[in-house]
């Protein structure tokens, strides 16, 4: 099967699908509900399945929507605890002051840890999915492992646990230590939606030195994207929380109404609160420093035989588009970070789509990587809507944009680096781009089996030869700052 080059007007209007397509990952995620255990088929083949709202944010609405904060359908029984600026947990020990983000599964606070003095995250976990969740065993497994493993720095630290009872249900509530934003909000607020060189080979360097620690310890995450890459931040401990809210984010705060008119309470507070904004964009974080977050959806491998990903479609390993076992969950993460590392060291996603429809991606994975297994070229029911039978794009298509035909190779030269040898950010005749396609196209080999592991990744020509170097070249520079 070949794939034929179809003239096309995207080529010239990407820089600004690009950026649509920033902002529509942007809202995908803003809007992503609480995942059941069972997501529904979209299409009958492919069929991935994808994180649904649950059968309470499917009935009849009951709030006026707001953008920026949490789904606030999710104020019912099983869903978010009402939480408001001064509330207190945990017999009076934790004070919330403010919000650092939401979730489909939970709520992240800002807290002050009334005995110790410093602040806390509080990350309280919807009523619906506290009984069945296993993010506290997970991160205690990885805090208990190899002290020694360098990868063990990109993983949170879980400080303290406790449940509580409130109107919505049963609450667990996990405690870790603030972070920055994530790594998809720096580059959305960055003005090029990127990260500085050798900030970016860092940043790669980061990632697969903590997937390899999680691998290492059979965990497989199953939900890595950008927004769970979060960016470390300066401790702000000596601050009050007046002097929290000059220096850093003012507390912003909308009321919550319900359509009916009738009060919110109990299952709703009054107000919603919008979430810390941290001003670390892309262009000017010189030295990230980034935990892999949520591990609401992880699992041991060896424990877990027939594992269902929650994976952003976008990311979404081809094995989980077609209705099959995941029968190796560690190269499911692999493929992931693939797609995720061609997004985070450069300007935009990998796969152009604005709807995320299962079928636009696979076509998007056959044009950017070329032939999959015919098993899979088989079972593709909706082949036809983007290819001939000897495998050219029809010549009648019928959706949204015309796909350009693109190889990986082509694509690490649209990745915002520079588009000739002369003017790429990369060391082009030393063999930087070229190492980290190999890398790359490595990862997203459509054969989960041929798939590198997150160990032999760290002994890839790219990070022994450009990525690592850049991290040590960053420790360097925070070990000489601290001696000042």
């Amino acid at each position: 099967m070949s794939v034929g080059w179809r003239l096309t007007p995207v080529g010239f209007f990407r820089p600004l699908f690009s950026r649509l397509a920033i902002f529509q990952q942007r809202y995908q995620y803003k809007n992503k509900k609480f995942p059941t255990s069972q997501r529904p088929q979209l299409v009958s083949q492919p069929g991935h399945r994808f994180s649904c709202f649950s059968t309470m944010t499917e009935s009849t609405p009951l709030y006026h929507p707001e953008s920026d904060v949490e789904d606030l359908e999710g104020y019912r029984p099983g869903g978010y605890h009402p939480t408001l600026i001064g509330d207190t947990f945990c017999d009076g020990r934790y004070t919330v002051v403010h919000k650092l983000g939401s979730g489909g599964y939970s709520t992240i606070w800002l807290a002050r840890d009334q005995q110790l003095q410093h602040y806390v995250s509080l990350k309280i976990l919807v009523a619906g999915a506290s009984q069945d969740t296993h993010e506290s065993e997970i991160l205690q497994l990885l805090s208990k492992s190899n002290l020694n493993c360098p990868g063990k720095q990109f993983i949170p630290t879980l400080l303290h646990q406790f449940s509580f009872d409130g109107p919505n249900g049963h609450h667990q509530c996990l405690v870790g230590v603030p972070t920055g934003c994530s790594v998809a909000s720096s580059k959305e607020n960055s003005t090029n939606f990127m990260f500085p060189p050798d900030a970016a080979r860092s940043l790669a360097a980061q990632l697969i030195m903590g997937l390899a620690y999680l691998h290492s310890n059979d965990v497989c995450h199953g939900d890595l994207h950008l927004h769970n890459f979060l960016l470390r931040a300066p401790s702000f401990n000596h601050l009050s929380t007046t002097e929290l809210y000059e220096h850093h984010s003012k507390l912003y705060e909308v009321p919550v109404r319900r359509l009916d008119g009738k009060p919110t309470a109990p299952h709703a507070p009054p107000r919603a609160t919008y979430p810390m904004i941290w001003r670390m964009p892309a262009n000017k974080v010189a030295d990230p420093e980034i935990l892999i977050s949520d591990y609401g959806t992880s699992f041991i491998a060896s424990q877990t035989p027939s594992p269902t990903l929650h994976t952003p479609a976008l990311y979404a390993p081809p094995e989980e588009f077609f209705n099959k076992p995941i029968a190796i969950p560690k190269a499911a993460d692999i493929w992931t970070l693939g797609v995720v590392l061609y997004d985070a060291v450069g300007e935009c996603p990998l796969f152009e789509t604005f709807a995320w429809d299962p079928d636009d991606i696979i076509a998007e994975m056959v044009n950017t990587l070329g032939d999959m297994p015919a098993r899979w070229w088989a079972a593709w029911a909706n082949r036809s809507e983007f290819f001939n039978p000897d495998g050219s794009w029809i010549s009648n298509f019928q959706r949204i944009s015309t796909p350009e035909f693109r190889r990986l190779h082509q694509r690490m030269w649209d990745m915002g680096r520079g588009e000739t040898p002369e003017t790429c950010q990369w060391d082009v005749a030393a063999g930087e781009f070229k190492a980290l396609e190999d890398m790359l196209r490595s990862m997203m080999t459509f054969e989960p089996a041929e798939r590198p592991t997150a160990k032999q990744l760290l002994e890839s020509e790219y990070i022994v030869k450009w990525a690592m170097p850049a991290w040590e070249r960053q420790v360097e520079r925070k070990s000489a700052l601290t001696k000042h």
